[in-house]
């Protein structure tokens, strides 16, 4: 098997035309390129070289072998240059499947932004529901997931996110100019929130009850996004996370602070017992980095 060194070598004695030549492109002695190609010549069973006077000329049988050598050469240049961008994480596929609420406007920055820093990777995003959601990485056809839904830690790690909802109102809402709202300036106003029987309308209907107000649901929708959209359309108010609140910002609502803190309970999915790949670890930090500024 012929090694790597010695085709070096050769390509060199057949570019500099001696070998002294060659040892200075490689930056080894003259005699190591001696030995290398001598141990080529007998490797491949034929003399490669013959000596004229101080130069080096190559037998037939070297030139018609160099233009393989120096193939085989670039080839090798270039896997170590992909092995390269995947250290650094630069190249590489990142798929990607979450709820609406992150997938609609949120993650596409996310993903803008990292694809600034790594452009040789490319990226699947869809958005499904979080049932579906676990189902894509439970069987492995993608990378990350983002779900609400409860899922088998024997199929997939996970990392538990919440964010602190707000309370969105149509802009000119006489509680706009309030900083901080609170159930009882809620009480008997319509909402709209998630079905009647979505964990997060339950946990609702119990903290006002527990703060002495009612909750009273005009419209039910199960997405963040539907409900900001009723919302600037003047139907009621809502109570939803901050990232889609943000990106409905300056479209007739207005988010304020909501006490007492209530959560929308997510998690960041993987794949059980799969190595997370340097791609998909880098991805992960600039989540948590762009997830800050909602907190």
């Amino acid at each position: 098997m012929f090694k790597v060194r010695q085709l070096e070598a050769f390509h060199a004695v057949m570019v500099a035309g001696t070998v002294t030549g060659a040892a200075v492109r490689l930056g080894l002695s003259q005699p190591a390129i001696s030995t290398l190609i001598a141990g080529l010549e007998s490797d491949l069973g034929f003399s490669l070289f013959v000596r004229e006077k101080s130069r080096l000329q190559p037998t037939e049988e070297a030139k018609y072998l160099h233009g393989a050598v120096v193939g085989a050469l670039q080839g090798l240049d270039g896997i170590a240059q992909l092995a390269a961008d995947i250290r650094d994480a630069k190249a590489g596929s990142l798929r990607i499947a979450a709820l609406p609420m992150l997938a609609l406007e949120f993650l596409p920055r996310v993903a803008a932004h990292f694809l600034r820093d790594y452009p040789g990777v490319n990226v699947t995003l869809q958005a499904r529901s979080s049932p579906t959601v676990v189902t894509l990485v439970t069987t492995q056809q993608f990378d990350i997931g983002f779900s609400e839904t409860a899922y088998d830690p024997g199929w997939v790690d996970a990392e538990k996110l919440r964010l602190r909802c707000v309370c969105v109102l149509p802009a000119q809402h006489p509680l706009a100019g309030k900083d901080v709202i609170r159930p009882a300036d809620l009480s008997g106003l319509p909402i709209v929130t998630a079905p009647r029987d979505h964990i997060r309308t339950q946990r609702l209907q119990e903290l006002f009850a527990e703060n002495g107000a009612t909750l009273s649901i005009k419209v039910e929708t199960p997405l963040f996004a539907s409900m900001c959209a009723f919302v600037a359309e003047g139907v009621g108010y809502s109570i939803v996370d901050p990232v889609t609140a943000h990106d409905f910002s300056g479209r007739g609502l207005v988010a304020r602070r909501f006490e007492p803190a209530f959560f929308n309970d997510f998690a960041m999915l993987f794949p059980a017992g799969k190595p997370r790949s340097l791609v998909t670890q880098a991805f992960v930090r600039l989540v948590a980095e762009f997830l800050k500024d909602y907190d």
